[in-house]
Protein backbone atom coordinates (compact mmCIF):
# COMPACT_ATOMS: atom_id res chain seq x y z
CA UNK A 1 0.00 0.00 0.00
CA UNK A 2 1.34 3.56 -1.27
CA UNK A 3 1.05 6.64 1.13
CA UNK A 4 -0.96 9.45 -1.06
CA UNK A 5 1.20 11.98 -2.42
CA UNK A 6 0.74 15.82 -1.68
CA UNK A 7 -0.74 16.20 -4.82
CA UNK A 8 -3.79 13.75 -4.04
CA UNK A 9 -4.25 15.44 -0.36
CA UNK A 10 -4.29 18.88 -1.62
CA UNK A 11 -6.83 17.81 -4.24
CA UNK A 12 -8.86 15.74 -1.70
CA UNK A 13 -8.33 19.06 0.63
CA UNK A 14 -9.63 21.55 -2.24
CA UNK A 15 -12.77 18.97 -2.94
CA UNK A 16 -13.79 18.89 0.60
CA UNK A 17 -13.71 22.51 0.90
CA UNK A 18 -15.57 23.61 -1.72
CA UNK A 19 -18.03 20.77 -0.55
CA UNK A 20 -18.21 22.73 2.66
CA UNK A 21 -18.51 25.78 1.09
CA UNK A 22 -21.57 24.96 -0.60
CA UNK A 23 -23.41 23.39 2.26
CA UNK A 24 -22.57 26.49 4.27
CA UNK A 25 -24.15 28.62 1.29
CA UNK A 26 -27.75 26.19 1.18
CA UNK A 27 -27.32 26.17 5.07
CA UNK A 28 -27.35 29.95 5.33
CA UNK A 29 -29.84 30.46 2.51
CA UNK A 30 -32.07 28.19 4.28
CA UNK A 31 -31.89 29.91 7.64
CA UNK A 32 -32.60 33.24 5.98
CA UNK A 33 -36.00 31.92 4.49
CA UNK A 34 -37.19 30.47 8.15
CA UNK A 35 -36.04 33.98 9.25
CA UNK A 36 -38.02 35.94 6.89
CA UNK A 37 -41.17 33.53 7.32
CA UNK A 38 -41.43 33.79 10.84
CA UNK A 39 -41.00 37.65 10.26
CA UNK A 40 -43.98 37.34 7.62
CA UNK A 41 -46.09 35.34 10.77
CA UNK A 42 -45.41 37.65 13.74
CA UNK A 43 -45.59 41.04 12.15
CA UNK A 44 -48.81 41.98 11.42
CA UNK A 45 -48.97 46.06 12.22
CA UNK A 46 -52.25 46.08 10.32
CA UNK A 47 -54.30 44.04 12.67
CA UNK A 48 -55.95 45.88 15.42
CA UNK A 49 -57.07 44.57 18.58
CA UNK A 50 -60.16 42.90 18.95
CA UNK A 51 -62.92 45.18 20.25
CA UNK A 52 -64.71 42.55 21.72
CA UNK A 53 -62.19 40.85 23.28
CA UNK A 54 -61.18 44.83 25.18
CA UNK A 55 -65.19 45.33 25.98
CA UNK A 56 -64.94 41.57 27.70
CA UNK A 57 -61.78 42.31 29.12
CA UNK A 58 -63.46 45.93 30.57
CA UNK A 59 -66.83 44.09 31.63
CA UNK A 60 -65.13 41.05 33.79
CA UNK A 61 -61.94 42.35 34.58
CA UNK A 62 -63.12 45.91 36.59
CA UNK A 63 -65.84 44.44 38.61
CA UNK A 64 -63.43 41.52 39.77
CA UNK A 65 -60.67 43.99 40.63
CA UNK A 66 -63.22 46.23 42.77
CA UNK A 67 -64.98 43.19 44.51
CA UNK A 68 -61.83 41.78 45.94
CA UNK A 69 -61.09 44.78 47.63
CA UNK A 70 -64.54 45.84 49.05
CA UNK A 71 -65.58 41.45 49.51
CA UNK A 72 -61.90 41.06 51.34
CA UNK A 73 -61.95 44.08 53.46
CA UNK A 74 -65.50 44.55 54.87
CA UNK A 75 -66.10 43.11 58.17
CA UNK A 76 -69.73 42.93 57.66
CA UNK A 77 -69.25 40.32 55.04
CA UNK A 78 -70.25 36.83 56.07
CA UNK A 79 -67.33 34.11 55.44
CA UNK A 80 -67.52 32.50 52.21
CA UNK A 81 -68.35 35.20 50.43
CA UNK A 82 -65.35 36.43 49.11
CA UNK A 83 -64.80 32.65 47.49
CA UNK A 84 -68.70 32.29 45.91
CA UNK A 85 -68.17 35.74 44.21
CA UNK A 86 -64.69 34.38 42.92
CA UNK A 87 -66.29 31.21 41.60
CA UNK A 88 -69.20 33.59 39.84
CA UNK A 89 -66.39 35.54 38.48
CA UNK A 90 -64.35 32.59 36.88
CA UNK A 91 -68.29 31.13 35.56
CA UNK A 92 -68.80 34.08 34.35
CA UNK A 93 -65.33 34.33 32.21
CA UNK A 94 -65.90 30.71 30.98
CA UNK A 95 -69.57 31.34 30.02
CA UNK A 96 -68.20 34.72 27.68
CA UNK A 97 -65.28 33.12 26.56
CA UNK A 98 -67.85 29.97 24.83
CA UNK A 99 -69.77 32.43 23.66
CA UNK A 100 -67.47 34.36 22.09
CA UNK A 101 -65.75 31.33 20.31
CA UNK A 102 -69.28 29.79 19.43
CA UNK A 103 -69.79 33.33 17.77
CA UNK A 104 -65.95 32.79 16.39
CA UNK A 105 -66.95 29.69 14.75
CA UNK A 106 -70.17 30.56 13.25
CA UNK A 107 -68.77 33.82 11.53
CA UNK A 108 -65.90 31.57 9.27
CA UNK A 109 -66.73 31.24 5.75
CA UNK A 110 -68.63 27.75 5.27
CA UNK A 111 -65.66 25.07 3.63
CA UNK A 112 -67.94 23.49 0.73
CA UNK A 113 -65.22 21.24 -0.26
CA UNK A 114 -65.31 19.57 3.56
CA UNK A 115 -67.49 17.00 4.61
Amino acid sequence: MTTPTIEEWTTHLRTASDRARSVSGRVKVWSQEVTARRAQRTHRPDEAANPIGILAGITLGIPALLLIPLVGMNPGVQDGTFTTVVTFLVVSAFVTAAIFEIKRLADQPSDEDHH
